[in-house]
C-alpha cells in the first residue's frame, strides 16, 4: 500500500463542502480542516503510485471547490526502535 498526504487550497467557504465530499471517498484515510497555507490536509491510500496519480488527477482535483493541491506521498520503513535509541 502506498499513503499519499494531499494538501489542498479552496475557494473561499468551500471547506466545508470540499472536507465532506473528500470524506465520501472511499481512498481517504483521514481529513482534516487545517489552518496555514492550506485549506485542508487529507489521508489517502491506495495500492500503488500509479493509483495515487489516478486518484489525484482524476478525482480529487476534479472535486468542486479545489483550486491548487500539493502531494505528499509517505515513505515508511521500518525502524527497529530497540536499537535506534528511541525505544524507553
Amino acid at each position: 500500500m502506498v499513503k499519499a498526504y494531499i494538501l489542498i487550497k479552496t475557494e473561499s467557504g468551500k471547506e466545508d463542502e470540499v472536507l465532506k465530499t473528500l470524506l465520501r471517498m472511499s481512498v481517504t484515510e483521514e481529513a482534516h480542516a487545517v489552518f496555514g497555507p492550506f485549506d485542508i490536509i487529507a489521508e489517502v491510500r491506495a495500492r500503488d503510485m500509479d493509483s495515487i496519480v489516478e486518484i489525484v488527477l482524476s478525482k480529487i482535483r476534479r472535486i468542486s471547490g479545489i483550486t491548487d493541491t500539493q502531494s505528499l506521498i509517505a515513505v515508511d520503513a521500518e525502524i527497529d526502535m530497540s536499537s535506534s535509541g528511541l525505544a524507553s
